[in-house]
């Protein structure tokens, strides 16, 4: 899996960055943190070429270093995945503001943080003369608020000294919405940016993406499972999620069935979700693939919404799907059988698969042979003269299988 994700890391490196920077990031892949005179030793590289490679990698977030007595910088590859994503993105912010913030966006993924007033002046200038774009700075100006209002963009980590150090340390500050000047904006245009006072730097919000896409994910699963209306209620748990529960909270706070009804209510297009929002709830509930439970029935009931029960119901969807195309439905049956019991025999596996013991074995082998399923060795004293037999255990690890499909999804699609 190393090996995998070490190629990705590389190639993705040298796509957007150059073979400098993939040859100082696989240095820091392979080897962990180390020193810029490490790097040199190791790479081959002058100081300088060295020194520029970790400039760009800290920029867009791909390193990080550790302010101890000798500096070491460490690369982090997670961060290096998300390059795949930048085209998802872009989409998000078109189907969602428009072009204008598709422009942002895309801008600001480019430079990895930047003023609003050099991210702005920047984006006019370069399609001033693009009659289809139609840019006027009031309209990007507002666009640019919009996108900080719902964090989409938040204010870069500003660089500060601690007492007898002088290597600086990345504090994260609190995003306040800009108040931009349309005028002050335009007079920008017609001068030297590099004189411009605003000091306030802005990158993307990746995990604000990444809330949007969990939500798609969440609603679309609802809708393909009951209907466009258990979808539509589906989205609007998720919405008072928000208002009093952490984003990536495991469960949601209890959603009261009362707030439920109202926010239903405002929703004019869906008169059958009104009428029968009742029915719905325990519909969503009692068929919606645990992604809800019920939380007592004060009020007619409160609902919690179990984002990390949904994420692991949908990786065991796809893990069953991916199972039986390339193994077949029994090698499906098995696998279902040994993630259910989390950890089992291979005696057990032949007794509850309903299949001959000669089959059921070659195909739990395959499933074996196929990393689809781990095996731990344990060792049993049996009673009988306490002697120690070996027996292994079949299950299945969920996260390893997560991360694999990441890889081989990124091996694929560069």
């Amino acid at each position: 899996m190393s090996h995998q994700l070490g190629r990705v890391v590389s190639q993705l490196l040298l796509r957007h960055f150059g073979e400098i920077v993939q040859k100082v990031g696989n240095d820091l892949f392979t080897c962990g943190s180390k020193s810029i005179a490490m790097i040199m030793r190791s790479t081959e590289l002058p100081r300088s070429q060295v020194i520029e490679s970790l400039r760009t990698l800290l920029k867009f977030d791909l390193a990080t270093f550790e302010a101890e007595v000798t500096v070491e910088y460490k690369l982090n590859p997670e961060n290096v995945l998300l390059l795949i994503r930048y085209p998802r993105y872009l989409l998000q912010m078109k189907s969602k503001y428009g072009s204008e913030a598709e422009m942002i966006v895309e801008e600001l993924l480019q430079q990895a943080s930047c003023t609003a007033t050099v991210l702005l002046v920047t984006i006019m200038k370069k399609y001033k003369d693009d009659k289809e774009k139609n840019l006027n700075m009031v309209n990007l100006k507002d666009t640019f608020i919009s996108l900080a209002t719902a964090g989409y963009i938040q204010q870069a980590p500003v660089a500060e000294l601690k007492d007898g150090s002088e290597i600086p340390t990345l504090v994260p500050v609190a995003t306040i919405v800009p108040d931009l000047d349309a005028r002050e904006l335009l007079q920008a245009m017609s001068s030297n940016l590099a004189d411009c006072k605003d000091n306030t730097y802005w990158k993307v919000n990746y995990e604000r993406f990444h809330l949007d896409f969990r939500d798609d994910v969440m609603i679309k699963a609802i809708t393909r499972r009951i209907d466009d209306n258990a979808g539509e209620l589906m989205r609007l748990m998720l919405e008072q999620m928000y208002l009093t529960s952490s984003a990536w909270a495991v469960e949601s706070s209890p959603v009261p069935a009362s707030e439920l009804r109202e926010g239903v209510k405002r929703m004019t297009d869906r008169p059958l979700l009104t009428q029968h929002i009742d029915q719905y709830l325990r519909v969503l509930e009692e068929n919606g693939a645990s992604f809800v439970r019920r939380s007592g029935d004060a009020g007619g009931g409160q609902f919690v919404v179990r984002s990390a029960r949904a994420a692991e119901q949908l990786l065991e969807a796809l893990l069953d799907h991916t199972v039986t195309e390339r193994l077949g439905s029994k090698a499906a049956r098995i696998f279902r059988l040994i993630r259910s019991k989390k950890y089992i025999e291979e005696e057990d596996i032949q007794k509850n698969a309903m299949l001959p013991n000669k089959e059921c074995k070659e195909l739990t082998y395959k499933l074996l042979e196929e990393h689809f399923i781990s095996v731990q060795p344990m060792k049993k004293t049996t009673y009988a003269g306490g002697t120690v037999k070996a027996i292994y255990l079949y299950h299945v690890k969920l996260f390893d299988h997560l991360i694999g499909f990441v890889v081989k999804y990124a091996i694929n699609n560069i």
